[in-house]
């Protein structure tokens, strides 16, 4: 693991900043401010960030990499989500229990900022209008994870798959490639299915031209089609 005490925001993390949901729109003074004394750390696979229960002393951003986060329920990991680049992690814990609610471990490399907690909560003293803006994120953060089970309870697992493969689609119609960004079995478990039916979803898929190749690869030959298969009203 690599720390580097950060004096002040490098140029680059500070614009990456801006499209992190908890701190766009506020003003560069405000974030350095909020963030001083963060570190920047770059986390090799399986490296744990914090488990379930432990106290919060930081929260993290995602600079680039992935960070699955999971659940023990008698004896069995669950897969909730896995964080992507700009996601933030440990916050809702920070400003709820004091604990954190999931357990946080690096999948592949990741580079992350780690902001002290206490810290943060003292600077927001006084600054009601940043509190709300936080508020609001968070809030938004959980209607979209409401979302997520809805789907996990509504959608088949071709459906589910399908919009998962549409996440890492930039493009909205047309032709695309792209690789599962992690081993296929952490997809299963992070999309409540078993890895046998993720194949089978997988085959399905290929009736609608979604190819899957060696070395995780995966070609969509129509953007749209996908996207029209996974808004249909399916149960099952």
């Amino acid at each position: 693991m690599e720390s580097v005490a950060m004096q002040g925001l490098e140029r680059d993390v500070l614009l990456q900043l801006q499209f992190v949901p908890l701190f766009t729109g506020l003003v560069e003074k405000d974030v350095r401010g909020l963030l001083d004394g963060a570190e920047l750390l770059v986390l090799d696979h399986e490296h744990e960030l914090y488990r379930e229960g432990q106290p919060v002393e930081f929260f993290y951003v995602v600079l680039d990499g992935h960070v699955e986060l999971s659940l023990d329920s008698g004896g069995r990991r669950s897969v909730v989500e896995v964080a992507r680049r700009n996601a933030v992690l440990g916050d809702a814990a920070m400003f709820g229990s004091g604990r954190y609610i999931m357990t946080a471990r690096v999948l592949t490399q990741a580079s992350l900022l780690a902001i002290p907690a206490v810290a943060f909560r003292a600077r927001l003293e006084g600054r009601f209008d940043i509190m709300l803006h936080m508020l609001a994120t968070m809030s938004l953060r959980l209607r979209m994870l409401i979302r997520q089970i809805a789907e996990l309870k509504l959608k088949t697992t071709a459906q589910r798959l399908g919009s998962f493969l549409l996440t890492m689609v930039e493009a909205e119609t047309g032709r695309a490639e792209l690789r599962f960004p992690y081993d296929k079995r952490l997809v299963a478990d992070q999309l409540g299915m078993k890895p046998e039916s993720l194949s089978r979803a997988l085959a399905k898929l290929g009736r609608l031209g979604v190819e899957s190749r060696p070395d995780n690869l995966v070609v969509i030959a129509r953007i749209e089609r996908l996207r029209d298969f996974c808004a249909e009203d399916e149960t099952g």
